[in-house]
């Protein structure tokens, strides 16, 4: 019997007035960036019922679904599937961070979720299942699938989170790793053909002597919960101590950190990432709109990353367009 494959998504109701105060209230004291208090952060494109379809159709072979919220739930959600498992922030966060509004804290807790698989996969729920797959698009056997590009660092003026967050992880993996042995011990993982072009950034890259950077690819990532344990052992004061960052800061660390911990220890199956799609939402979505109808990838990234966007225009845009993917109500409805 093969090994159980979890699917874990995160979802936040924007128009919950508890957690809209909640927010309000901690934003005032704590939160000194804009970025991370956007409303292009938290604000809902009412897909979410189209990405529980899309896994019916497209996943159905998916263990268990852990659907991670601060405690508010859809209307329309059937809690009472029994491949649906509804997870708290207080059930796995030790509730002195609670409440949190930063991802990257409700994320880095995971492994600490009850009764979750050694094999997972995290969704953010902007992340869809488009076509037909199996668990081993994820996984080949005991290894999630990857792809491991090295990178450079670049910043804008407009934000620099997530940059600072991608070099407080090689920080921490500098201690243990040297970009030196990575090189030697995964030489046929890092210059893999099945990454296509994207290869000449780590020959490139090879040079430098230390970790520049990791090329990151927004869509549905396979884990082993076995690595954020080893992690936790590990660097339980660095992580524990990011828990008190109510919204994303500088100085946090994500859950990319284990991901790279994976490949640098050679834990995982390079894999193309050629059938993985990452968009950001504009005023004209034309393009997007055919190739998600035609199904042209099997994974798809709608990011929301413009507040100028016309939103109640694109909203029903995108609920038209899945509704006529995914038209028949599933088992995750009531």
């Amino acid at each position: 019997m093969k090994e159980k494959v979890d699917f874990i998504i995160t979802w936040v109701d924007n128009n919950d007035d508890k957690w809209q105060k909640e927010r309000n209230k901690y934003s005032m004291v704590s939160n000194k960036n804009n970025e991370s208090n956007s409303v292009i952060r938290f604000r809902d494109w009412n897909i979410l019922k189209y990405w529980f379809r899309a896994v019916e159709k497209n996943a159905n072979w998916v263990n268990k679904i852990y659907f991670v919220t601060c405690g508010h739930l859809p209307k329309w959600l059937n809690t009472d599937n029994e491949k649906l498992v509804i997870i708290n922030h207080k059930d796995y966060i030790p509730e002195e961070f609670l409440p949190t509004f930063n991802s990257n804290v409700i994320e880095l807790f995971f492994n600490r979720i009850p009764n979750l698989s050694e094999k997972f996969v995290y969704f953010n729920d902007d992340v869809f299942i488009v076509n037909k797959i199996l668990p081993d698009y994820f996984f080949s056997g005991e290894l999630p699938k990857d792809t491991l590009v090295f990178n450079s660092v670049s910043v804008n003026s407009e934000n620099t989170i997530i940059e600072h967050t991608i070099l407080n992880n090689l920080e921490i993996l500098s201690k243990y790793f040297s970009k030196k042995d990575v090189l030697k011990n995964n030489k046929g993982k890092v210059y893999n053909i099945k990454y296509g072009k994207d290869i000449l950034k780590s020959i490139l890259l090879r040079p430098w002597e230390n970790f520049t950077g990791i090329n990151n690819y927004h869509t549905a990532m396979p884990y082993l919960k076995s690595t954020w344990d080893k992690i936790w052992d590990l660097e339980k004061d660095s992580l524990y101590n990011m828990g008190n960052n109510k919204f994303r800061t500088k100085n946090d660390i994500n859950h990319w950190l284990i991901k790279y911990w994976q490949m640098f220890e050679g834990k995982f199956i390079p894999v193309s990432q050629k059938k993985n799609k990452y968009y950001d939402l504009q005023n004209n979505n034309s393009k997007f709109y055919k190739e998600l109808k035609n199904k042209k990838y099997n994974i798809v990234c709608i990011n929301d990353s413009n507040e100028a966007l016309e939103y109640e225009k694109i909203k029903n845009e995108l609920v038209c367009v899945f509704d006529q993917m995914f038209p028949e109500k599933c088992k995750f409805e009531k």
